[in-house]
């Protein structure tokens, strides 16, 4: 029988504080003795909270005391906005603590995948606090798992019940990573670990040739997830009936028959009886089979199945080379170290929106705008709307002149130097960035006024709309807009607008909400969880 030596230490380290904690009861009119007992209770507490897990000494970063005195908010950087028509999106220049600070404002629960490429530790690009974590920090794991706690936390917060999280990561902190998020996101919810090939052939190394990183992957209620799926290898021909493509699978039944090779009409009454056949003959009368003759006078029951239904599984070792990613970017006359291939990122949104090309995909570590481009061409090759949030500092300008060049590059289809890269692709991109507005000691209404300049771009964010250059929607927030907005109405019929975002606390007459109804307006109520101080 085995011991629990821990146990036994916090069992042994509980009674002598019970011990200490009747000395002082009886001493309880002297202050210190008063203080000691609440230092008890808080050792006690810990103690009893310690269990299977991963310890690491918590640290604050410098964007946590910035957090503490000030409220993040969002500017637009107008003369950086890109438009191509498709979805909008958005790009967040700053610190991604706040970023995800203001997500949680606009799209909590509302996230259906999150993909990062976090910094690794190796000890020569993890930056903490404006100082590189080299190898021979002692607080090396502690820094990084503590700032990768504080983020997935809120990144937990952002997913939708249905929603995943894929984490790329290598060796120095994969060990940390996967229990950190067993502890963060649940080990029930853990869906893969994926083995991503990034190089082949030889190279330099003391021990081994490493080829090879990770993709941790999490799904946020595994009991509602749909899992990863991939476009099937088809065997067969492919049809279309009704503008739905299907493909014909002859060699469905061959389980049934017990036998090797096709099943065959002529046989159904001989293996599977009667009543099978007059099963059959329902399908075929219906369109869920055809029959397809043969050479050997025989009949193949072909089984109709969905294209866009029908799916293969993902397997555990996914092969994405690093050198394609370096090449795309030597396309876009862009210098980035060691970026992403898009492939793997297709592959990967690809896999988790494949029956729902709709969703919304987010990137908080987004280097060189990897996601962003791989979503844009994925949903030029399959005709879907997805919509990406990316997110990144301006650290030696790497948002400005990087992520935001490549997207800008590849949406318009013209590098920076005005040569042409390709014919663009579908897509518009809002560009924010990240500021902060100071509440220490303040009242409210100190700050209210500042606070209001910058919801505008909020309700753009969770809405994924465009209030600049969209003239079918208009955002109102103070009497004096409303007012506005109404005589320009009145003085312009029809209307373009066909939706108008209105202030919580701006009321409409009689008069306007009839005005509006003849202009076939819908009013939406902008939320009061951007900022509770303006509610007073």
């Amino acid at each position: 029988m085995s011991t629990n030596i821990s146990k036994q230490k916090r069992e042994d380290l509980l009674y002598k504080i019970e011990e200490i904690r009747k000395y002082l009861k009886n001493n309880l009119y002297d202050e210190n003795a008063r203080n000691l007992m609440g230092y008890l209770n808080e050792l006690t507490t810990q103690i009893n909270g310690q269990k299977y897990g991963l310890v690491f000494e918590e640290h604050r970063e410098k964007i946590d005391e910035i957090l503490e005195g000030h409220l993040p908010v969002l500017t637009e950087e107008k003369e950086l906005f890109v438009g191509n028509g498709g979805e909008m999106n958005f790009l967040l220049e700053g610190d991604n603590l706040a970023s995800l600070q203001l997500l949680e404002k606009t799209h909590k629960g509302k996230i259906d995948v999150i993909y990062i490429d976090p910094p690794y530790n190796t000890g020569k690009e993890f930056i903490y606090n404006d100082d590189l974590v080299d190898g021979i920090d002692e607080f090396k794991h502690s820094k990084w798992l503590s700032f990768m706690s504080e983020r997935l936390q809120i990144a937990k917060g952002l997913l939708k019940a249905t929603g995943v999280i894929f984490i790329s990561i290598d060796d120095n902190e994969h060990c940390d990573l996967k229990i950190l998020c067993d502890e963060i996101f649940s080990e029930n919810n853990f869906i893969s670990d994926f083995c991503v090939i990034r190089a082949e052939g030889g190279g330099m190394a003391k021990q081994v040739i490493k080829g090879h990183d990770y993709c941790l992957v999490y799904a946020r209620n595994i009991s509602q997830f749909t899992p990863l799926a991939k476009e099937k290898d088809i065997r067969g021909k492919v049809i279309e009936k009704d503008g739905i493509k299907y493909w014909v699978q002859e060699d469905w039944l061959r389980k049934e028959f017990g036998k090797y090779g096709n099943c065959h009409y002529e046989e159904l009454i001989e293996y599977k009886g009667e009543s099978f056949k007059k099963e059959i003959d329902k399908g075929i009368e219906k369109g869920d089979y055809i029959l397809i003759p043969k050479d050997n006078g025989l009949t193949v029951i072909g089984k109709l199945r969905r294209l866009d239904m029908d799916s293969s599984k993902f397997y555990s070792v996914l092969k994405h080379l690093n050198k394609n990613g370096v090449n795309e970017l030597k396309e876009l006359n862009i210098n980035f170290d060691y970026p992403k291939p898009t492939s793997l990122i297709k592959e990967l949104v690809s896999g988790a929106t494949f029956f729902n090309k709709s969703s919304t995909i987010l990137d908080f570590f987004a280097g060189s705008g990897t996601t962003g481009h791989a979503v844009l061409k994925l949903n030029a090759e399959d005709g879907g709307h997805r919509k990406f949030i990316l997110c990144t500092n301006n650290e030696n300008g790497i948002c400005r002149d990087i992520t935001y060049e490549r997207l800008k590059t590849v949406i318009t289809g013209e590098r920076k130097d005005g040569s042409k890269y390709s014919d663009g692709l579908s897509g518009s991109l809002k560009y924010l960035k990240v500021d902060f507005v100071e509440i220490t000691e303040k009242e409210y209404y100190e700050y209210a006024d500042k606070l209001l300049l910058h919801v505008r771009e909020l309700v753009e964010l969770e809405n994924a709309v465009d209030f600049e250059h969209n003239t079918a929607v208009a955002i109102v927030l103070t009497e004096e807009e409303l007012e506005a907005f109404t005589e320009k109405i009145v003085g312009s019929s029809p209307t373009m607008t066909r939706t108008l975002y209105l202030g919580h606390d701006v009321l409409l007459s009689k008069a306007q909400k009839v005005l509006f109804d003849q202009n076939g307006i819908s009013v939406k109520i902008i939320p009061q969880y951007y900022y509770p101080e303006l509610n007073g």
